[in-house]
């Protein structure tokens, strides 16, 4: 696979989503702790957070990549 495959770079951000997503649940349940003025996360869980945060970017700009090379295909295909 090409570096620049939109196929490569959207398995790598489901990759990187599926590492922080046991984290992100974790920040919901458990991981938090607040006393009167202020909301703690342990370090491990804001790490997965950003983690996945991270991997989301990256779906998400392989994704319009995509859809702006196929719109950019299609409109190619009419003008002929």
């Amino acid at each position: 696979m090409r570096v620049g495959s939109i196929q490569l770079w959207a398995s790598i951000g489901a990759l990187v989503v599926a590492a922080g997503m046991p984290y992100c649940a974790a920040a919901v349940g458990w991981a938090a702790t607040q006393d009167e003025t202020t909301i703690t996360v342990r370090a491990d869980v804001a790490f997965g957070v950003l983690v996945s945060w991270i991997g989301w970017t990256i779906l998400a700009i392989a994704s319009a990549l995509w859809t702006w090379r196929s719109w950019r295909a299609r409109r190619r295909a009419v003008r002929a």
